[in-house]
């Protein structure tokens, strides 16, 4: 398979310059005209008025683009509505016999994509991948247009219909051309590759693979042939198998691997490559090839989550696709940058809330090693309709068959805090998440307790004691009282945490210091010395019990949330532990480096933000990997301590003087220095 990505001035030449004997696939990111109306699309070929032109608001635009980059900040609130992305292309010759595909990687919310003036087909829903044949309604040796109306309106028939974050519009994620043969390895299967690699056995000594490759014709599959294969980390073939026997668009490939190389998450994240070819008497007309891995887990209601038969203590964050500036639209170096502090910090779990995010993510994943929780955007509210119901059915399928083969992820996610009377859906999605995939789990996050949270196979718990409610000492009676009452509930915790708003501080902070948590919580007073109290003692809840599977902390990074008007930035959840634009790591941020990532040497003085005081007596906290520290004000020693069994120090009540106070603190690790100025 060959992947070409074209720059726009040279798009049109070199499609028909192309040679095209097997598989091609070439980007269409570049140079759309967008309208943000529903509008009639421009240039040759293009349809009949609808709506408003757009006029002057057309601008050209090149992909990953949301219309919501301009505006998702703004107090006035996002655009929910219509855009119109339009184009020409040219088809050369070459394809005339070809079939011809698109495939959107994403389109918020829902997608109506036309040809030459025809709707060939619409989506519906955000996050997952589509694709559309358009053989038929091609002109080969001509220019054609193409028209994709996004609309991200809320809707009682598209999931999510609530939610604490945005939900953005446009082609926001990558847009394909695919070209093949008249009988290919089907890209229409649920927008997935067509290929699902089950894994019914795997130990260290062997392991058994059953591929299914859904197949799609203009024809018939006379002198057709499917090939599988599976190739170690260098390359060598170490199985192998061909089948001629096709039916109902399905061939079926099983084979087995002597003692394979295990995938075993960040320690070892070893990937295979599967190879599947289809030819035609002899000859090769279609391949694709993935990366996939090898392993077993299970989780233990007392002792938690194992991988490969070791335990492994899930330390994980949750992220949404929300940056600065560009909203939901970004490109790879957007997903490694997240990735790059995903490494820093040492977590070796990520949950991907609250939808499927972009299929880099996993492949990511795959290579780093980290486990995945994935859910659909069953997010906040339900609606009682057959059409959401549906659309929720869809969604769940789409995530799965188009991720299925990626071994970084380990749990399907079926719903986040939904308080209706849900047990039948609930149940509905639990059969269908089982059906389609007997080899992993399922689960899901919430913060109240319902009849229908222990249907999936693990309960996640959304909890924020200390932060809405009660103190952070109420954390682990009611997680203790929960696993008594629940002996057989596989218990991990989806969420918790609290915010920070940079430009708040307080010089020392304890539970004693508030009285209505939650209203404070919801106000402007979000000091960033809050939160890392918070992180703190929620993390020695959550590492203290064995029966917690994993944890992911809430949030990883800032994002965009038109609901919020809250601590120093309106429309801006401020939970991360690193800012919206990814410059600023908060102070608990180092708490989790120090006592996760423990190849690091780090040394960090916490509240540095905070150099203007109008107090003289403050708390001094140090996260280190390093056995003890020593602290300076200065220049004189004012104190020396040892590490704690969580990579913290804290010098309690400490005097500074009035005017200038250059703390410093020393360690084997190395040292970190701030100026405090009292006033």
């Amino acid at each position: 398979m060959k992947r070409i990505i074209f720059l726009a001035g040279l798009f049109a030449a070199l499609l028909l310059s192309a040679s095209v004997d097997a598989r091609e696939v070439i980007s269409m990111n570049e140079a759309w005209n967008f309208t943000p109306t529903r509008s009639t699309g421009a240039g040759r070929g293009g349809w009949g008025g609808f709506g408003r032109g757009g006029g002057s608001q057309q601008q050209v635009v090149n992909l990953p683009h949301t219309w919501n980059a301009e505006d998702f900040m703004n107090d006035g609130g996002y655009r929910r509505g219509y855009g119109t992305y339009s184009k020409q292309f040219d088809v050369p010759d070459e394809y005339r016999g070809k079939r011809v595909f698109l495939q959107f990687e994403g389109a918020g919310s829902m997608a109506t994509v036309m040809v030459n003036g025809r709707i060939i087909g619409e989506h519906r829903g955000p996050y997952n991948t589509f694709t559309f044949e358009i053989t038929d309604d091609l002109r080969i040796g001509t220019v054609n247009s193409l028209t994709v109306i996004c609309n991200n309106e809320q809707t009682f028939d598209i999931a999510p219909t609530a939610g604490d974050f945005n939900v953005y519009g446009g082609l926001y994620r990558d847009v394909w051309m695919i070209v093949t043969d008249e009988a290919c390895i089907s890209p229409l299967y649920f927008g997935s590759n067509g290929i699902l690699i089950y894994q019914p056995v795997v130990t260290e000594k062997y392991a058994e693979v059953r591929a299914e490759i859904h197949l799609s014709t203009a024809t018939d599959y006379n002198g057709c042939e499917v090939y599988f294969a599976i190739e170690d980390a260098a390359g060598n073939v170490v199985a192998e198998r061909a089948s001629t026997l096709i039916n109902n668009d399905l061939a079926i490939c099983g084979l087995g691997i002597e003692n394979p190389h295990l995938w075993n998450g960040k320690e070892d994240p070893y990937l295979y490559k599967a190879v599947t070819v289809l030819k035609k008497d002899g000859k090769e007309i279609d391949r694709v090839e993935e990366n996939i891995g090898f392993r077993y887990f299970w989780v233990d209601k007392d002792k938690g989550f194992f991988l490969n038969g070791k335990h492994i203590k899930l330390q994980g964050v949750c992220r949404h696709q929300d940056w600065a500036v560009i909203a939901s639209a970004l490109t790879e170096a957007n997903h490694l940058a997240d990735y790059d502090l995903f490494d820093e910090i040492g977590a070796n779990a990520l949950r991907l809330a609250h939808y499927p995010q972009a299929h880099f993510m996993f492949r990511e994943a795959d290579r780093r090693g980290y486990l995945v929780w994935e859910e659909i955007p069953f997010v906040a509210g339900y609606v009682n309709y057959e059409g959401f119901r549906d659309n929720l059915r869809l969604q769940l399928r789409e995530m799965i068959i188009q991720n299925f083969n990626h071994p970084s992820i380990v749990f399907w996610g079926l719903f986040n805090e939904v308080h209706d009377n849900i047990d039948a859906i609930v149940a509905d999605l639990n059969a269908i998440a089982h059906e389609l995939d007997p080899g992993r789990l399922t689960t899901c996050a919430t913060d109240q307790e319902h009849t229908y949270i222990t249907t999936t196979d693990g309960t996640g718990w959304n909890k924020y004691f200390g932060w809405y409610y009660d103190t952070v000492a109420d954390f682990g009676p009611f997680l203790d009282d929960w696993h008594a009452r629940f002996p057989n509930a596989l218990i991990s915790i989806s969420e918790y945490g609290g915010g920070a708003a940079l430009s708040v501080h307080v010089p020392k902070y304890g539970p004693e210091d508030e009285v209505d948590v939650r209203s404070v919580s919801r106000g402007h007073w979000h000091p960033e010395e809050k939160q890392t109290y918070i992180h703190i003692n929620n993390w020695k809840t959550i590492a203290e019990r064995d029966y917690i599977w994993g944890s992911f902390l809430w949030n990883m990074f800032d994002f965009g949330s038109g609901m919020r008007q809250e601590g120093d930035t309106n429309n801006l959840n401020n939970k991360g532990l690193v800012t919206h634009d990814r410059q600023t790591r908060k102070d608990a941020f180092y708490f989790y480096k120090a006592n996760w990532n423990k190849a690091a040497q780090t040394v960090h003085l916490c509240s540095k933000r905070y150099t203007d005081r109008e107090e003289d007596t403050t708390d001094v906290i140090v996260f280190t990997t390093a056995p003890s520290a020593k602290l300076y004000i200065n220049g004189k020693q004012v104190g020396s301590a040892k590490t704690d069994a969580y990579a913290t120090i804290c010098w309690p009540n400490v005097k500074l003087n009035k005017g200038e106070n250059k703390v410093v603190v020393k360690t084997a690790h190395g040292e970190d220095s701030t100026v405090w100025n009292v006033k």
